[in-house]
């Protein structure tokens, strides 16, 4: 599961700040693969991480400013495929997903909609199954920018560069080389989202070790996700089909 899997998981749903704060270098900074290496090591191996080739997540969804409390469900795949599923009470479901080739959305208030433009990319980078590693073809290049201070703990911040444009930052923790945060600006219906998310309380689920808290802070709300269980096997038939009402639009899509 990657930084920006778990950003889509909380529905764009808003943020505020966690500014981080820049520290004087003293020493060359380690390069970003060797950061990303360090992680990887710390959460099991490559070799854990691809192992699987399906998980499913489930847990907990708090806005507390909001009063929201909302049970999800998250499934990944490889190489590509996402869904997403939030329910909260008195209100329902809402949905979100990437089939490998359509990005879609669906909730009681704005009905089924296809994903397109810059929110699409931003999907289409995050849906990839073992993006932990930071392999994807998807992306330009990495960069170790600085030292900064995310919460109480120091950590390395890399760049990620993506070949459509965009770019987030991801950062690895000095003390432990866990992935304890990222930075991001994400396209949505409502514009531009500026993030910050925290990854903390990692645990082993069946040899790969995941966050099981992630606090997410954007335009001035906090979103509290907590993970109970992480479930990994074989691809579930029918788990990333899109619902009918999304199938209609996508034969309804020129060109389809």
């Amino acid at each position: 599961m990657s930084a920006a899997f778990v950003r889509r998981s909380a529905l764009l749903a808003a943020i505020t700040f966690l500014p981080s704060l820049a520290i004087a270098q003293s020493a060359p900074l380690p390069a970003a693969r060797d950061l990303v290496a360090r992680h990887v090591a710390a959460i099991g191996g490559r070799d854990a991480v691809l192992r699987h080739p399906f998980f499913k997540a489930k847990g907990t969804l708090q806005m507390p400013a909001a009063g929201l409390n909302a049970e999800i469900e998250v499934s990944g795949a490889k190489p590509n495929l996402f869904l997403m599923k939030m329910t909260i009470p008195g209100m329902g479901e809402m949905l979100q997903g990437y089939d490998g080739t359509h990005g879609w959305a669906m909730d009681p208030m704005a009905g089924p909609r296809l994903i397109e433009g810059p929110e699409l990319a931003d999907l289409v980078n995050e849906a990839e199954f073992a993006s932990v590693l930071r392999e994807s073809a998807n992306i330009e290049s990495l960069e170790t920018t600085e030292k900064v201070t995310l919460g109480t703990e120091e950590c390395y911040k890399v760049r990620v560069k993506w070949k459509n444009g965009q770019e987030s930052f991801d950062c690895y923790s000095v003390t432990s080389g866990l992935l304890i945060g990222s930075f991001s600006t994400q396209e949505s219906p409502m514009g531009k989202i500026e993030s910050v998310t925290e990854f903390k309380e990692y645990r082993d689920f069946s040899g790969v070790k995941q966050p099981t808290t992630v606090i997410i802070n954007a335009m001035n709300q906090q979103q509290i996700l907590t993970f109970s269980t992480y479930e990994y096997g074989a691809v579930q038939a029918g788990a990333f089909t899109p619902p009918a009402a999304i199938t209609t639009l996508i034969t309804q899509k020129p060109g389809s």
